[in-house]
């Protein structure tokens, strides 16, 4: 039984990072809390969009490997899983704050 070759897979595109840069390079203080937390939830909306694209470029016929969409639609779940921690953590000190006798 003869074995083909294998062809060789086209490299991978580079996957945008959940957070910005620029606001890691600066110093935490001069970053308000806020501008993280904007950065963060602007990174999952943009992680979800190339996700959906990369599904629909799937299901058209039109993606070119499946590896960059599996890595797209992780990358979209682990930016949601983080804005859930997130959330979740906020809760958490925002109860116990509550909690706190003055």
């Amino acid at each position: 039984m003869p074995v083909d070759s294998i062809a060789t897979v086209a490299p991978l595109t580079r996957l945008q990072p959940l957070v910005a840069p620029q606001a890691l390079a600066e110093a935490p203080s001069s970053v308000p809390f806020a501008g993280v937390l904007n950065g963060v939830l602007a990174g999952n909306a943009q992680a979800q969009v190339t996700a959906d694209n990369a599904v629909r470029d799937l299901a058209d016929g039109t993606a070119q490997d499946l590896h960059t969409v599996s890595l797209a639609v992780a990358q979209a779940d682990i930016s949601f899983r983080l804005i859930l921690e997130l959330r979740n953590r906020l809760a958490d000190a925002f109860q116990e704050v509550t909690r706190m006798q003055v």
